[in-house]
């Protein structure tokens, strides 16, 4: 509302005419005859002559409007109401407008209005009310006078102090006889034969009271809502509120100020409704809005498999009214609209983005009703399989952002990384009987063995746990050993390593180690892979078994080189591997079955050991077509073809190297008696004991192999002039 005019005169000098006010008829000055309440002044007419008529033109004028004042009745008979009168929508020239008047009815302390039309200055008869109901007045009464006229209708209340504002309006009159804007006025009513001293206090102009209800939201059957809004007049003594058009019922405790208003309610049943608030005072100001009971619920799905930086799917269940949107937030912060939720059928789904790496809780809440919202449990964003800081051993994983997938005992992976928490997660559901198993450590502690499972909790060791000096740790991590019993070649349940990502502690960093400065490609068969290295006592193969403890695993120390180790046991060149591995021209372009081994960027030497699974058949061909698909693999690189330690097909393999499309670039290393069964070996003599590889043949083979990666020209023992080709050359 809007207030055109507010005074009640005690600031203004007596004997005066307060500011914006004209004499229309008589002399109206501020005095000191009785004001009401805590006043000191009041305004009224100096004559006491009925008619006299203030007009309140130094307001512009409206055409609606409300005029409300107080005054001392200063007294009653039976048939005279001496009282000041109000005039609404009157010309500057007191010419136009209307008058509204108090008189008795013939009973005493019985009031009645009448409304009179002004019309080039003769007053016509409008309409009167009958007795006031309810309320008998005395002399000396402070009352209150409320005139309004909205349209072509006048509306009138009148009431002593003590009592409340009526609630409506106690008489209402329709006339259009006069539709042009004009201003307030006084009307000296004396109602009687002689004199009456009259004055009138908290002078208040205004437009029309209103009130809007703000239509609430996100409203739960049953449960509390709070209802706000807006109004325009004076504040309301109270509010009263209704649902679907029933009964008005006084609002609790509304808070009202400042044109808003709120207050809290009992919501109805679940469904469509309409709220209704109303002025206590004024039963014509009413403000109506429409929303949505829900009777329904909200749960959210702990989320599982959050990589962080990567989507996530966030799903739950709702009952009660389908929710017309979702809003999520991660950790008790702001919502945001959900993207394209999928809702029906009582549950939902979305995409959005995983929070840092660290554990997190996500809320879900209904659009509209905020008071429907549930939170997950925690759960972890894990650091990507693919994030740039994993460095993985090369040629023997498959890394995507979901996971990094390997089917090759011997390989492996490294992080730096803060905090104290590590666990590694992998995906088993694939995963066949026996598991496979690894190896981890964190900042060169003790290697711990474990078995493949959904997640693997590793320890930071005390000396650099929360360590001021130590911010960074090393956690490293090697495939011992996967089963040759089971697939682990084509697709379906198989022993391959899925490793879906690392939990870290909240706002964790991460680094990437260095690389060696060498890549070495080992291609070869169950001495490779590791097979029997732990000797033959244990009845599960993953427990005989330790890439590790292989010479190939360990020519990446022994040559400064990140090594990736591709041993199948069982291979050969025209004999398929265990677990349906292919012979080695059918698998040495892949990881697995369906997906291709990159080979970029190129190693810096490639190793084959492959003939002791193949007896007496001629792999010549065989072997020609490995060498010349790796030549092209990768161009201008050296190629080790190491003899089988067994002296099974070196023939052959020397006739492949001469007939291959790049015999200068492949290198024939002869391993006679690099193998001593007396320093360790299995029951058949062939597959050499882990410390043997480690001690004896490794250092053998490293030496052998380390002018191919250095550039050197000496030639040590075994190796063939006649095929070398240094990397440098």
């Amino acid at each position: 509302m809007t207030i055109y005019y507010a005074s009640n005169f005690d600031s203004a000098a007596t004997g005066s005419l307060p500011a914006g006010w004209a004499n229309g008829a008589g002399t109206w000055q501020v005095g000191t005859v009785a004001p009401t309440g805590a006043h000191t002044n009041s305004f009224g007419s100096v004559g006491h002559v009925d008619g006299d008529v203030a007009l309140l033109s130094g307001v512009a004028a409206v055409a609606d409007m409300q005029l409300s004042f107080t005054q001392k009745i200063p007294g009653l008979t039976a048939t005279a109401a001496p009282m000041v009168g109000a005039l609404l929508r009157m010309d500057a020239a007191y010419a136009n407008g209307y008058a509204i008047l108090v008189d008795q009815t013939g009973t005493l302390g019985a009031l009645r209005f009448l409304v009179f039309r002004r019309l080039g200055g003769s007053f016509g008869f409008v309409g009167a009310s009958g007795a006031i109901a309810g309320i008998s007045f005395a002399a000396s009464d402070t009352v209150t006078l409320r005139a309004q006229i909205a349209g072509s209708t006048i509306s009138l209340k009148l009431w002593p102090t003590g009592i409340a504002e009526p609630a409506a309006w106690q008489y209402s009159v329709s006339d259009a006889s006069i539709t042009a804007p004009g201003h307030a006025g006084l009307y000296y009513a004396l109602d009687t034969a002689g004199s009456a001293t009259m004055a009138v206090c908290d002078v208040v102009l205004s437009d029309l009271p209103s009130l809007a209800v703000t239509p609430p939201s996100g409203v739960v059957a049953g449960a509390a809502m709070v209802v706000s809004g807006t109004y325009a007049g004076q504040d309301p003594a109270g509010l009263n509120v209704a649902f679907d058009g029933g009964a008005y019922a006084a609002a609790a405790s509304p808070a009202i100020g400042g044109g808003a208003f709120s207050f809290s309610v009992t919501s109805p049943a679940s469904g469509a409704h309409t709220v209704s608030v109303q002025e206590a005072g004024d039963a014509s100001v009413v403000g109506t809005a429409s929303f949505t009971a829900s009777s329904g619920a909200i749960s959210v799905t702990t989320p599982a498999g959050a990589i962080a930086g990567q989507a996530m799917i966030v799903s739950g269940f709702y009952s009660g009214v389908v929710p017309s949107g979702l809003d999520v937030a991660f950790d008790g912060g702001a919502f945001t609209a959900a993207p394209s939720p999928a809702i029906g059928g009582g549950a939902y789904s979305f995409t959005v983005t995983a929070p840092a790496i660290g554990p997190h809780t996500v809320s879900v809440r209904e659009t509209g009703f905020p008071s429907l919202s549930a939170a997950s449990g925690s759960f972890t964003a894990r650091l990507a399989p693919n994030d740039a800081a994993m460095l993985y051993s090369p040629f023997g994983w498959n890394v995507q952002a979901a996971s990094a997938t390997t089917a090759n005992a011997g390989s492996g992976f490294r992080t730096l990384f803060t905090g104290v928490i590590c666990v590694l997660t992998f995906d088993v559901s694939g995963m066949v009987t026996p598991a496979s198993q690894l190896w981890w450590r964190i900042d060169n502690g003790p290697w711990t063995q474990a078995t493949l499972a959904a997640s693997i909790t590793c320890s930071v060791p005390a000396a650099t746990a929360g360590n001021a000096d130590v911010p960074y740790h090393l956690l490293e991590v090697v495939v011992k050993s996967i089963t040759e019993t089971q697939n682990r070649w084509n697709a379906g349940a198989s022993a391959r390593v899925a490793f879906t990502g690392l939990s870290l502690s909240a706002g964790a960093l991460v680094a990437a180690p260095r690389a060696a400065p060498l890549r070495l490609l080992v291609f070869g068969d169950s001495l490779t892979e590791g097979v029997r290295t732990l000797g033959e006592a244990a009845s599960l193969d993953t427990d005989r078994n330790d890439a590790t403890l292989g010479w190939a695993f360990r020519l990446g120390a022994l040559l400064g080189a990140e090594v990736g180790v591709v041993g199948f046991g069982g291979q050969g060149l025209l004999a398929g591997g265990s677990g349906n591995v292919p012979a080695l021209g059918g698998s040495f372009a892949s990881l697995y079955a369906g997906t291709s081994r990159s080979f970029g960027p190129a190693p810096d030497l490639v190793v084959i050991d492959i003939g002791a699974n193949d007896g007496v058949a001629d792999t010549v061909a065989a072997m020609t077509g490995v060498l010349n698909g790796l030549i092209a693999a990768c161009p201008a690189k050296p190629i080790a073809v190491l003899r089988p330690f067994n002296g099974a097909q070196a023939a052959n393999l020397q006739a492949a190297i001469a007939l291959c499309s790049a015999p200068a670039a492949c290198h024939w290393i002869d391993t006679t008696g690099l193998f001593d069964p007396a320093l360790g070996a299995d029951a058949i003599g062939l597959h050499p004991s882990g410390p043997n590889n480690i001690a004896a043949i490794a250092p053998q083979i490293a030496a052998l192999l380390r002018p191919l990666v250095a550039g050197g020209s000496a030639a040590p023992p075994g190796f063939r002039p006649g095929f070398r080709q240094s990397l440098l050359a």
